[in-house]
């Protein structure tokens, strides 16, 4: 199966106006055996660029759900899937989308001087920017907003500093991410929440006042601002960010593509119009440059990195673009493991734990192996949110605390196991030399 055998259909799809997935279903496809993988490898290899894979994990015992179109169903019939078992996790993205959307988003100003943002349900990227303001500047003591940078349609590049009033000089410092991709609408969500449970819990809870007081906080809750106004607006599946490419009517680059780690190789694409496009070169865009110049200048303090996505429910430790055991891998999965076991412990979600290329699939250019390899962080882990399937990325907004509980137990149980770990990984030999770089502006 050719590339030239899907052009067609796609050209009609990503020159169409229309943002409804009416009649769209999302299979999964089950992978029993070696050989399941070995047939829908072959599978994703012919179609990688356009189709919508949603989730892949690719081990026995594992899945595969990708969203398919009435017209693109009869591809469940090719030679490669002719024996997979396959079963449908959504029925209809459309009606589901929306029943979802009809109560989930919140638009309304509340009357009590907190401003538009509503923790408990869906913000678009202007009333989450506003709330990040708000928040610094009700809590100034123990918050400095940074911007690192602005999109290629002007939106501010925002990160949260949070570190406590008797911090000690130089204490580590830690990371956190979300919205990377636009359509993960649960990472931005449950950002916030974590910044809303530090910011409420300093000089109220003993523990957090602590580790506030010994470690700075950064966090990024919508590291893609243009993909997710764009996926609010016009495509809720939008994935990407909205830059231009060379071909005009294909928009964006997959900014988990873009870091300068093995790039452009296995489980990233050059063609434009794919899912995946990792962009014309490493660090091509202003959302990747701007998280790789602000961490470049912590990197000495830097303690961990954890990137939140969605979904299936994983902590995935180094590395994504090779399955070669790394050095340290025995560290990570104890640290993976206690973090597992308090989230849960205390939300009753139970997360599954490994290396990405074990638990997932291969990625290139992706933001965790480059802190990790580059940066000298050990400790660089990508967070899998919820759910396991039923509702993919359209969770309904009832899961937004959940998720916010998930992500505070998780982070915060990992750091303080770091901290207090007797292994000292600071030596750990790097992976490449660190390279100063000239940023472009």
């Amino acid at each position: 199966m050719s590339r030239c055998e899907f052009l067609l259909p796609l050209l009609f799809l990503i020159q169409s106006t229309s943002s409804s997935y009416k009649g769209d279903k999302v299979y999964r496809l089950s992978l029993a055996t070696q050989n399941d993988i070995d047939n829908v490898l072959s599978f994703i290899k012919d179609t990688r660029d356009y189709l919508d894979y949603w989730a892949t994990e690719l081990h026995v015992g594992g899945h595969v759900d990708v969203r398919l179109s009435r017209q693109q169903s009869h591809l469940l019939e090719t030679q490669q899937l002719r024996n997979v078992s396959y079963s449908v996790q959504i029925e209809d993205v459309q009606k589901l989308l929306n029943q979802i959307s009809h109560y989930g988003r919140g638009r309304t100003r509340r009357s009590n001087g907190e401003g538009d943002y509503v923790y408990t349900r869906y913000n678009n990227a202007a009333a989450t920017h506003r709330e990040m303001y708000r928040l610094a500047a009700r809590h100034p003591n123990i918050t400095r907003l940074v911007g690192v940078g602005s999109t290629h349609q002007g939106r501010p590049l925002l990160v949260m500093e949070i570190v406590g009033t008797n911090k000690e000089r130089n204490c580590p410092m830690v990371w956190v991410d979300g919205g990377l991709h636009a359509r993960e609408w649960i990472t931005v969500s449950a950002s916030m929440l974590f910044i809303k449970k530090l910011l409420e819990g300093y000089g109220n809870d003993d523990y957090i006042t602590g580790l506030l007081d010994k470690t700075k906080f950064a966090i990024q809750p919508l590291a893609n601002p243009d993909g997710y106004a764009y996926s609010w607006n016009n495509e809720r599946l939008w994935r990407k960010n909205r830059s231009p490419t060379s071909v005009a009517w294909c928009k964006g680059v997959d900014l988990n593509r873009n870091f300068d780690i093995n790039f452009g190789g296995p489980g990233a694409s050059d063609f434009s119009c794919s899912e995946i496009y990792n962009g014309p070169s490493a660090f091509s865009e202003h959302e990747s440059q701007g998280i790789a110049r602000y961490l470049s200048s912590v990197r000495h303090k830097l303690l961990g990195y954890f990137s939140l996505h969605s979904y299936g429910q994983m902590w995935l430790t180094p590395l994504s673009y090779t399955r070669r055991r790394v050095e340290d891998r025995s560290i990570h999965l104890d640290v993976a493991d206690h973090a597992t076991r308090s989230i849960k412990e205390l939300t009753g979600h139970r997360y599954s734990y490994g290396p990405a290329t074990a638990l997932m699939y291969v990625t290139s250019g992706d933001s965790s192996d480059w802190v990790y390899s580059e940066l000298n962080c050990s400790h660089t882990y990508g967070i899998e949110l919820g759910d396991m399937g039923r509702y993919g990325f359209l969770l309904p907004p009832s899961h937004i605390k959940p998720a916010g509980k998930v992500v505070s137990a998780g982070i915060l149980s990992a750091v303080e196991f770091i901290a207090t770990s007797p292994v000292n990984l600071t030596g750990r030999k790097r992976q490449r030399k660190f390279r100063r770089r000239k940023w472009k502006s």
